[in-house]
């Protein structure tokens, strides 16, 4: 079996411990490389391996691929109550400059990836990064609504904590993430970009993906995974949404 190289990392970014991973093609490189995100309250990992297996499809493809856990999340240091979606915003700029500088990473190939609230985050951070190419897998724009009615929660009345599936999460994030306009702040990057979405996405609406349809224009290419949900969470799901994925890196890394 042909070795490849798997390397466990710490990052700090201000105070706050992140721990990750690289996965990479056997070799010096340098190779293109993805930057992954996760989503809310899941981790590098991904639900049934989601995350973990695009990895290992990447460098199967020459791809050296990034993870990290997001600051209260997975195995990064801080508990949940204190994630904040700002922060998180923070802590992917801080992971794509630290790839950027690595020497598996070739500079001029580096691309952004993400899935859910992960996606969001990857178009909020594109316009100032510039990267080579950014994938959106369901990126959450409608996330507060989502997590809102997941517990109940009243604008104006915001608890301290809410318990989301045995986790804290704080009102505050709650507060923050209402204010923002992630389609809004996305705007600026003039690369093609790739939007992943199964048509039946049971928590971002597949309505949404009109948003950004009208900010991207002719630079969106947009794959509708029919029939999926939210977590791609079946073995063709999962393959066309992999597949689709690597078809574009492929393409935009020959450019």
């Amino acid at each position: 079996m042909e070795k490849k190289m798997y390397k466990s990392v710490e990052l700090l970014v201000g105070s706050k411990l992140l721990r990750g991973c690289v996965r990479a093609p056997e070799g010096e490189g340098p190779f293109p490389a993805v930057c992954f995100f996760h989503g809310f309250s899941v981790d590098k990992i991904g639900l049934m391996r989601l995350h973990e297996l695009f990895a290992r499809r990447c460098v199967n493809e020459g791809f050296a691929c990034v993870r990290f856990d997001f600051y209260g999340c997975g195995e990064s240091e801080g508990d949940f109550n204190e994630m904040r979606f700002s922060d998180e915003v923070e802590q992917a700029k801080a992971i794509y400059s630290w790839t950027v500088d690595q020497n598996f990473a070739d500079a001029q190939n580096v691309f952004l990836a993400g899935h859910s609230m992960g996606g969001a985050i990857v178009s909020m951070i594109a316009p100032l990064l510039q990267p080579k190419g950014a994938i959106l897998w369901s990126p959450g724009n409608s996330a507060y609504y989502d997590i809102s009615e997941r517990v109940h929660a009243i604008p104006g009345h915001y608890k301290d904590f809410y318990d989301i599936g045995g986790l804290a999460l704080s009102g505050a994030f709650l507060s923050e993430i209402r204010a923002i306009d992630m389609v809004k702040e996305a705007e600026g990057y003039n690369t093609e970009v790739l939007l992943i979405h199964g048509e039946k996405d049971e928590k971002i609406p597949i309505s949404s993906i009109g948003l950004y349809l009208d900010m991207y224009g002719k630079n969106l290419t947009t794959e509708i995974i029919w029939g999926a949900n939210h977590q791609f969470s079946s073995l063709d799901w999962k393959q066309q949404v992999y597949d689709k994925s690597i078809e574009y890196l492929k393409r935009r890394v020959s450019q």
